[in-house]
């Protein structure tokens, strides 16, 4: 098992994510560096994440100073993270990996997380994952030059820390420390449960009595549970009887109403027809009556015509002869025009006389003024007629054949209306005669009247059977409310014993929680209602006397009989717990103190050796104060180098005291070696001739060891497989860079 990288992200002076590689082949590995630039942080990293919480220890004043806090040119973070990972092929950690990766990560406002392996835990499961591996807390696998200075120390039990941890006694330590607490965590059990046996114990006293008279209470309760649900029971059987008879006379009376409600039923289906048919023949009777109006405006109407169509014959008729005589008159304008045209042909010459033009204009004139003075005449309706026949001309033949065609058109004219006027008279001749035939029909249909007569009389008839009926429906009605009268009486009766069975059963319910069904099947019968009744009220009298009975003292009075047997077992189990507990504490003494002892023989030995070889001669050795347990004796450290007696630590120079320092830390790595030594300028107060052996004490130690080495001497740098520079490019931040020896060697 070796430490194969160390990850620092945000710690102290380095900002930037940093991380340094160990080789398995480079076994020590030397950290160098101007005084300053932060090569110390990287073992306070280290202390820190192996579950160092001691702000003091991490040259801090509170843990939230680990943080990198920024400078001039640099924000601050708002956390500071760092992670070792090693090689575990060994199985030295307790895992099912070979690969261990130990995580902490802390944030400025106060939380901390741990991971181990990248599985979030607690800062126990760390402690409890180096324990007795060397890198636990006040572990010999970091030593600074305090810790040089708590081994040289005149007072002994600062050293004891160094040497338990390379005992491997902390694991009992730690189970010892657990136990006691578990004694005193038993104690004030012992002591709780003591009180609280005799607080039951009162408890008992108290409820005892109670609980006597609880169980007097119950036993006259359940006296009067039996005579009460037997008295329920009886009155139940009553009403069962009761009900069952009003029942039966209650599905009589409802059969009865049902009958006359089906025949009060019938006659009103039958007075509603003959209501329907009275209506009916009221409405048929409008009916009538509206006919025999609309038969006498007919025959009115039809007079009227029949005037109306006579006049318009004798107009026609002498529209037609008057036509006839316009006729005539115009044929005989035609004729007389007709025999003018031919006196026109046989009229006057005056072609070749002198003035003949003269004359013929003369004469047209004139002929035009007759002419006009003829058409004047004819419009007035005189029967004359102007001719005159002054010459011949064209002109004036050419205007008598005009006239004559005008004449003819007119008579054309007259002709056709004539004809319309005789087809008009044929038509209204014909209506005149459609007219005369509807009347005689209207006078020879039958009348109405008795018709009216006949419907009139059957309504009579409808009326007297409607009073009738409804006279018979009125008796039926009042015999149906009779027999709901009954009805209602008898169901009210059922209601009442209905309300009584309600009562009854709420009290059974509430009282005893029981349904009708089980009060009638209780066993206990009474033969007397009133004694019974008499008894009940007694025995509740007895109870109003007991009161107030706490029931609940039989349940408690048992509850804390079995509580005392509860806490009584209770504590003899924790007094066999304390027992043991303390057996436990002193086993663990005896097995801490006897791998105590043999690790001190051991390192004595061992711390002899080493101190020979690094004072060239010389004896040392490790001693525990006589007459004091060995846990808890003082440990004397006493050398004595080539040449010269016995001494104690404090009696010698400060280099040779350095160098015993680093003998007994090197005898605890032979003894229980770590998987990796963090040294830091514990080489500081040491000469050339001291730091040669101790370079070579390095070399030995390597091959169980990795070396870690903060340092400025370059002997020791001398002997490193790899050197990694520390510096500040940058004002306030730590930068690392590496260095592989054995490859240059190479």
């Amino acid at each position: 098992m070796f430490l194969k990288s160390l990850s620092l992200r945000g710690f102290k002076t380095f900002a930037d994510a940093t991380e340094i590689e160990f080789s398995e082949n480079a076994r020590i590995t030397a950290v160098v560096g101007p005084n300053g630039c932060g090569k110390s942080n990287l073992m306070d990293a280290t202390r820190w994440v192996l579950a160092e919480d001691n702000p003091r220890k991490l040259r801090v004043a509170s843990l939230s100073n680990i943080i990198f806090a920024g400078t001039a040119a640099r924000k601050s973070l708002s956390l500071a993270e760092v992670a070792l990972t090693f090689d575990n092929s060994t199985n030295k950690f307790p895992l099912p990996f070979s690969e261990v990766e130990v995580k902490r990560r802390t944030f400025r406002e106060g939380e901390s997380e741990f991971f181990i392996n990248k599985n979030q835990c607690r800062l126990k499961d760390i402690k409890d994952l180096l324990l007795d591996t060397g890198l636990g807390e006040s572990s010999y696998s970091i030593i600074t030059q305090g810790q040089v200075d708590a081994i040289l120390s005149s007072k002994g039990e600062d050293r004891r820390a160094v040497f338990e941890e390379a005992a491997g006694i902390n694991k009992y330590k730690t189970r010892k420390i657990a136990a006691e607490k578990k004694i005193i965590a038993a104690e004030q059990n012992i002591l709780r449960i003591s009180d609280l046996k005799i607080e039951v114990g009162e408890q008992i006293i108290t409820l005892e009595e109670q609980a006597r008279q609880a169980r007097q209470y119950l036993q006259i309760q359940e006296e009067l549970k039996t005579l009460d649900l037997g008295l329920c029971r009886r009155l139940l059987e009553q009403i069962f009887e009761k009900r069952t008879k009003l029942t039966a006379e209650l599905e009589k009376a409802k059969q009865a109403s049902e009958v006359q409600k089906a025949s009060e039923e019938k006659d009103s289906q039958l007075l509603a027809d003959l209501r329907a048919k009275q209506r009916q023949l009221e409405q048929e009777i409008d009916q009538i009556l509206v006919s025999l109006e609309q038969e006498k405006d007919q025959m009115r109407d039809l007079e009227l015509d029949h005037r109306f169509i006579k006049s318009e014959i004798e107009r026609e008729e002498k529209e037609i002869t008057s036509l006839s005589e316009k006729e005539q008159t115009i044929q005989d304008k035609i004729n007389g025009a007709k025999a003018t045209l031919e006196q026109q042909k046989k009229g006057l010459e005056l072609t070749g006389l002198p003035l003949a033009t003269s004359f013929e204009e003369i004469i047209s004139l004139a002929a035009n003024l007759i002419e006009q003075l003829s058409f004047l005449v004819d419009s007035l309706g005189k029967e004359n007629q102007i001719s005159l026949s002054l010459g011949h001309s064209a002109e004036k033949e050419e205007a008598y054949k005009v006239r004559l065609e005008m004449l003819e058109e007119e008579a054309t004219r007259l002709a056709e209306e004539k004809e319309r006027t005789r087809f008009a008279l044929q038509a209204s001749r014909s209506q005149l005669e459609n007219l005369t035939g509807k009347t005689e029909d209207t006078k020879k249909s039958q009348s109405a009247s008795q018709l009216l007569a006949a419907k009139r009389t059957a309504k009579e008839e409808i009326v007297k059977q409607i009073t009738a009926l409804e006279e018979k429906i009125k008796q039926e009605g009042q015999a149906e409310r009779k027999t709901l009268n009954d009805e209602n009486a008898l169901a009210i009766a059922l209601a009442k014993l209905e309300g009584e069975m309600n009562g009854i059963s709420e009290k059974v319910s509430l009282e005893y929680n029981m349904n009708i069904e089980e009060a009638l099947a209780f066993p206990h019968q009474i033969s007397n209602v009133v004694k019974s009744k008499k008894d009940v009220e007694e025995k509740k009298l007895r109870l109003r006397q007991l009161e107030p009975v706490n029931l609940l003292a039989i349940e408690e009075f048992d509850k804390a009989k079995e509580r005392l047997t509860f806490l009584e077992a209770q504590l003899a189990d924790l007094n066999a717990a304390r027992d043991n507990l303390r057996n436990l504490i002193i086993e663990l003494d005896q097995k801490a103190e006897q791998t105590f002892l043999e690790t001190m023989q051991q390192i004595s030995t061992v711390f002899s050796e080493v101190f020979a070889k690094l004072f060239a001669g010389g004896e040392a050795k490790i001693t525990l104060s006589e007459g004091v347990a060995a846990l808890e004796a003082e440990i004397e450290i006493s050398v004595r180098p080539n040449g010269r007696k016995w001494l104690p630590l404090p009696l010698l120079s400060g280099g040779e005291r350095s160098l015993s320092a680093i003998a007994i830390l090197f005898s605890l790595l032979r003894i229980r070696p770590s998987p990796f030594c963090f040294l830091d300028e514990v080489d500081a107060a040491l000469d050339d001739a001291n730091l040669g052996r101790f370079a070579e004490m390095l070399k030995d130690f390597s091959n169980q060891s990795q070396i870690i080495v903060i340092t400025h001497n370059k002997r020791t740098m001398a002997v490193a497989d790899n050197i990694y520079g520390v510096t500040m490019e940058e004002p306030g931040i730590s930068k690392v860079i590496s260095m592989k020896m054995t490859e240059s060697v190479k």
